[in-house]
């Protein structure tokens, strides 16, 4: 579930931080640290709580570890002198102290199987199988990396299509790397 905080949107399942509707560029262990803190608002936490958890227990510098406190709370629009999110306890560790609701996650909207077919007619075994690859490759098309494109667009592309597999289907999918 995303954890909502000021005008802040948390989605851990998406790995998104985004303040209103703009998305906010986070480094994978600044993310972590902020999931982490978020999850555990409820307490204290240790330098050694975050390494084990963040870091999973490598030996990590305490200047490391202050500039990604540092890179979470400039995420959020904290600072180290205000501490209005992001609080830091002496010799104890930090807290995430700002008020979180939870909210049900968005559905990825998907594309039925099935089309209807016109009347009298039995349903084109392509119609259905482009149906569930834009299905199974919704999630793809969504990334920064590819577009999904139609089946027989290769031509068009100069050669800089690979092909990927439509979920559990045998069929191929060219993708353009962008």
């Amino acid at each position: 579930m995303p954890f909502v905080f000021s005008d802040y949107s948390l989605d851990a399942g998406r790995r998104e931080l985004r303040r209103g509707s703009a998305l906010v560029e986070l480094e994978p262990q600044v993310f972590d640290l902020l999931i982490y803190l978020i999850e555990n608002r409820d307490r204290v936490v240790s330098k050694d709580d975050l390494i084990a958890s963040v870091w999973h227990g490598r030996i990590v510098s305490e200047s490391t570890l202050t500039s990604r406190i540092t890179a979470a709370r400039k995420a959020i629009g904290d600072s180290g002198e205000r501490q209005v999110l992001i609080r830091t306890m002496a010799r104890k560790g930090i807290r995430f102290t700002g008020d979180v609701s939870e909210r049900a996650a968005l559905k990825e909207p998907t594309t039925p199987l099935t089309t209807a077919p016109p009347t009298g007619q039995s349903a084109p075994r392509d119609a259905l199988a482009n149906a569930a690859a834009r299905r199974s490759t919704y999630p793809a098309a969504r990334g920064a990396l590819l577009y999904v494109v139609g089946r027989h667009s290769d031509r068009l592309c100069g050669g800089r299509t690979r092909f990927a597999h439509a979920g559990d289907q045998e069929r191929l999918i060219p993708l353009i790397l962008r």
